[in-house]
């Protein structure tokens, strides 16, 4: 008997974030449909899901699954992602990723400075400070959770990226935990004063 790979606790956040997506996704329907009455929505929608599906942030992969489902007919409550293992599934993806080669770090570095800074903006100056190393932690898991996964529609270059800022997430949420230095301070108010210059 195999372990599952998706512990209770990966599922819930894993259905969190999918929640959290599908909201997003109804949202900009709403927006699409409110600034830009009588136009093809359905085609904008897609286009939206597309570009999305470029993006290596799992919770984008997620959104661009729940534009896709948005825009089709179907059951609109209906799970984003299948949890169970599928490992054959799983494991010819693996292949074709480690097959793409290595993965240049200045990206891995740029995506988790555009990840912590999404997370800082959203959080606010008024957020308590062991939030951002939460999730930070979250999104970590639910790369890898995701990167392998067979509903998310991300290339095989994507993905790759996905997996390698795993441990860089990891790394940076256990950084701003380890006690808050006033090092971590410039990093966590980078996004704040960018915009007031």
């Amino acid at each position: 008997m195999t372990m599952p790979r998706t512990s209770d606790s990966d599922a819930r956040l894993l259905a969190a974030a999918s929640s959290e997506a599908l909201c997003a996704a109804r949202w900009e329907r709403i927006d699409l449909e409110t600034r830009r009455p009588g136009v093809a929505h359905r085609e904008l929608l897609l286009a939206r899901a597309a570009e999305l599906a470029l993006s290596p942030v799992g919770r984008d992969q997620l959104i661009s699954l729940a534009l896709e489902r948005g825009a089709s007919p179907g059951d609109p409550d209906a799970s984003l992602i299948d949890l169970s293992d599928r490992p054959a599934e799983r494991a010819r993806i693996a292949r074709s990723v480690f097959g793409r080669g290595p993965r240049r770090s200045s990206e891995t570095v740029a995506l988790v400075g555009q990840i912590e800074e999404g997370h800082a903006r959203r959080l606010g100056r008024e957020a308590r400070f062991d939030l951002l190393p939460e999730r930070l932690l979250q999104d970590a898991i639910l790369q890898e959770l995701l990167w392998d996964h067979p509903d998310i529609p991300a290339s095989d270059d994507t993905r790759l990226t996905m997996l390698c800022s795993v441990p860089r997430l990891r790394d940076r949420s256990e950084d701003l935990s380890s006690g808050w230095s006033w090092g971590a301070l410039p990093r966590w108010f980078n996004s704040f004063l960018k915009r007031a210059a």
